[in-house]
Order: structure tokens, then sequence, then C-alpha cells
């Protein structure tokens, strides 16, 4: 079953993680005349941090590293990725952070307590680039294929539809408490299933609303 982190709680390691991102700003424009801004996205974004009751994976945060300039560099996806990598890694030595992980689409960082064998929080840095701004129906992030051990940049669209449904519902009486209570029910179910919160949020908002305004 999953559980609410209250924002005593968290809010300090969400500071801490966007001083850590504005270190990696600092290396990255100096040493590669890359510049980029973030955003935090997914359940930090929206105040549903969850974690499971008594588990020993601990709760998470998700943001996007949205490159502006590339400097030296030109839209090579691997060697993009191995220098935020190295960035991270220069940034996080002598703190109590992990050395930085690449995973599939995102960079993660995480905080162990090693007496309990437990994992305490961690994070995820996606590497994104929007090609059309003036479009904004989709942005360009960076994906490790660890099959073929190939790094490329893939299109993913923005389905603006579920923040007007969801602005919609914030329009009824207790609309967050019944957004908040279906995102907690679809985490308990789907927990171990590998799905990302986004994708849960989204569902979560598409069932309220259709119970609020098809029935």
């Amino acid at each position: 079953m999953y559980e609410y982190v209250k924002k005593s709680e968290y809010a300090p390691v969400k500071n801490e993680l966007e001083k850590i991102i504005k270190c990696v700003q600092i290396e990255m424009r100096e040493k590669y005349g890359l510049t980029f801004w973030f955003q935090l996205i997914g359940s930090g974004k929206r105040h549903l941090v969850t974690r499971v009751r008594g588990g020993n994976s601990g709760y998470d945060f998700d943001y996007n590293l949205i490159i502006q300039r590339l400097g030296k560099m030109h839209y090579d996806a691997q060697i993009v990725k191995q220098s935020f990598m190295a960035a991270l890694k220069n940034v996080l030595k002598g703190t109590k952070y992990y050395a930085p992980k690449d995973s599939t689409s995102a960079i993660t960082i995480k905080v162990v307590d090693k007496k309990q064998n437990k994992i305490l929080h961690r994070c995820d840095f996606a590497i994104i680039y929007y090609k059309d701004c003036s479009r904004n129906d989709g942005y360009y992030y960076l994906r490790n294929n660890k099959k073929q051990n190939v790094y490329a940049f893939v299109f993913r669209s923005i389905n603006f539809r579920i923040q007007e449904k969801a602005n919609d519902i914030l329009g009824k009486d207790g609309g967050w408490a019944y957004i908040s209570e279906e995102y907690r029910k679809l985490k308990d179910i789907n927990e171990g299933n590998g799905k990302h919160s986004y994708s849960l949020y989204a569902e979560a908002v598409n069932n309220v609303y259709n119970q609020m305004f098809y029935q």
C-alpha cells in the first residue's frame, strides 16, 4: 500500500536536488558551453509524492533538463548523455548520493540507508529539447536503447487535454481530493508494474473526469 509523503519531509530534499542541478548548470556551461533550464515534473510537481508504506524503495522526483544551447556540441545523443553524466558525477563527489546511473530515458541518482538496506529517495533527470517551441506539441528526449547500445533523441508528444481536464475537476468542490485519492488507489493497484507516475496521474485525471462529467 502506498502513502503520501509529507511536504515537511520531501521539501528539503527537493531544495537539495535543485542546488545539485544548479551546480551541474555551471559545470556544463563552463566546460561545454551547453546551457539548460530545469523543470520538476511528475508527482513531485503536483505534490503527490508517494512511497510504499514500510517499503525499502523510498520516494522519487523527476526533472526535465531542457537544453537551450549546445555550445561546442552537436545533437550527438551519446556525447550529450556522457557529458551530463560526468558533470553530475563530479558535482556529487563527497555527498551522500550514489554515483549517477545511466538508465533508458534518464540519469538516476539516489540516497541509500546502508544500515537498513533501503533507498531513502531517488531522482531521475531526463534530458530533452524542443525543436519548435512555437508549436509546443512535443519534445525530443534522450533515450539509451540498451539492447542495441544506441543513444538517440526520440520525439514524445504532449497531451494537453489532461491539464484541461484537471482544471475542470479543480473547478469543482473537493476536486483535488478526488484526484489525490484516485492517484493513490492506482499506485496501489499498479505496484510493481513499472508504470511511470505521470502515466498514473493522467489515468487518475481521466477516471475522475469521466466520473464527474459523464455519469
